[in-house]
C-alpha cells in the first residue's frame, strides 16, 4: 500500500511553466524597413563618391592612408610559415603526391 500511495503523489506533481531569461522585440508588429527606400538612400552617396574618384583619382576613404599601412596587413606566407611550431605547419608533399594531384 505505500508503493502506491508514492505512485499516487509522483503523479500529482505539474512542471513549472518556464519563463524566458531574454527578451527579444516582436518581429511581426515591429516596423519593416523597405529594401528599396535604404538602397536610394545610399546611392547619391554612392554616385557622389564615384564622381569625386574619377575627378580625384583616389577616393576619399583611401586618401589618409599611407603607402606603408596598406602593406603591413598580413605576413607573408613563408615567413609565417617559419614562425609557426612544427606540429601547425603543414606536411612537406613527396613528389609522388604532387604528380597525382596534377
Amino acid at each position: 500500500m505505500g508503493s502506491k500511495m508514492a505512485a499516487a503523489t509522483r503523479a500529482v506533481q505539474v512542471v513549472k511553466p518556464h519563463t524566458p531569461l531574454i527578451k527579444f522585440p516582436d518581429r511581426k508588429s515591429g516596423p519593416r524597413p523597405k529594401i528599396q527606400e535604404s538602397l536610394q538612400a545610399s546611392m547619391p552617396s554612392l554616385l557622389a563618391s564615384k564622381a569625386q574618384e574619377s575627378v580625384g583619382g583616389i577616393s576619399p576613404a583611401f586618401q589618409n592612408i599611407s603607402p606603408v599601412s596598406r602593406v603591413q596587413g598580413t605576413p607573408d606566407t613563408s615567413e609565417l610559415t617559419r614562425t609557426l611550431p612544427q606540429k601547425y605547419r603543414r606536411r612537406q608533399m613527396s613528389e609522388e603526391e604532387i604528380e597525382f594531384i596534377q
